[in-house]
């Protein structure tokens, strides 16, 4: 799931895409764009329809944008299957996952907006960029990213599947049909905890379920002990739940019913019933029922929550 440059090397060496780890590193390393066209082939490689079709394959969000969190579940692919693990979806790891022949996908190299004096930009939270995007939302236009506009923004990303954070990245930009240019997000609030410590949960959370993402169903699996071989569904949701310190000890599906507090969460949400369980956090599956389809417990995939009683951690 989860969401935290290469470097170029010589055309020669790109030519010498031999059959073997040396020979695939080369070809998975190219790109120091050269020119005008080589820069919009760069652009390419990093969004698009072959970009969906290999998020799918590592079972992640697929929003056609080879982006950091793309980068880093390849590199975790990668390292599981022995590659060389650059975050390149080159010739060798394209075979891997079964995405057949096709261009490079990697994500593009970025440079940093700064002020004069070379400190980098803030995000904006005030100015035309937000007055933009509140017109975009058919919002009063004031310039100001306050409550409203967070809500605003959070509305519209649920109903086009994007991360509801409120916060206007790259992605929501150009959902919103917005030209290139700055973060756009609220202030933290002194006294929130979204802004502070439950990101920080989350990311444990999350960071949890990527260490066993991958392993193999197996029935009792992460009761007896946390470290197991493999982990069953209520295993695997006590497993990424004590990560971020929100469960002392495993608890089966049943004993999930009654944990928290009722209803769905604002970050965090566990479905349970007597037989079977899973979470959802920020919008991506937790679910061992995963595995049989992208071999990842984590998926972007959604499935009824009929029969199941909704909980979520206090808090999130």
């Amino acid at each position: 799931m989860p969401w935290i440059s290469p470097k170029g090397v010589s055309v020669a060496a790109a030519l010498a895409l031999g059959a073997g780890p040396a020979g695939d590193l080369a070809g998975e390393l190219t790109g120091g764009a050269t020119s005008a066209s080589e820069a919009q082939a760069a652009a390419k490689r990093a969004r698009g329809p072959g970009v969906r079709a290999l998020q799918r394959k590592l079972g992640i969000p697929a929003d056609g944008v080879y982006g950091p969190q793309t980068k880093r579940a390849v590199k975790r692919y990668q390292r599981r299957r022995g590659l060389t693990p650059d975050g390149i979806a080159g010739p060798q790891t394209r075979r891997s996952l079964g995405l057949g022949s096709g261009p490079v996908l990697k994500s593009k190299a970025r440079t940093r907006h700064r002020r004069a004096g070379g400190r980098p930009r803030r995000h904006s939270r005030r100015g035309g960029g937000v007055r933009a995007l509140q017109r975009k939302l058919g919002l009063p236009a004031d310039g100001v990213f306050g409550p409203q506009t967070e809500r605003a923004v959070k509305r519209y990303q649920r109903r086009r599947g994007l991360t509801p954070d409120g916060v206007v990245g790259p992605a929501t930009r150009r959902s919103l049909g917005m030209s290139g240019g700055r973060m756009l997000k609220r202030r933290g609030r002194g006294g929130s905890r979204t802004r502070g410590g439950s990101w920080s949960i989350i990311r444990r959370v999350i960071a949890a379920g990527n260490r066993i993402a991958y392993k193999p169903y197996k029935f009792g699996g992460g009761h007896g002990s946390y470290n197991d071989s493999g982990y069953d569904c209520s295993g695997s949701v006590s497993y990424a739940l004590h990560g971020a310190g929100l469960l002392r000890n495993p608890m089966p599906s049943s004993g999930f019913m009654s944990y928290g507090r009722p209803g769905p969460g604002r970050h965090i949400t566990i479905y349970a019933n007597s037989g079977h369980m899973y979470m959802v956090v920020n919008g991506r599956r937790f679910d061992t029922s995963a595995l049989r389809v992208t071999g990842s417990r984590w998926t972007s995939q959604s499935r009824s929550t009929s029969g199941y009683v909704v909980r979520h951690p206090p808090g999130l």
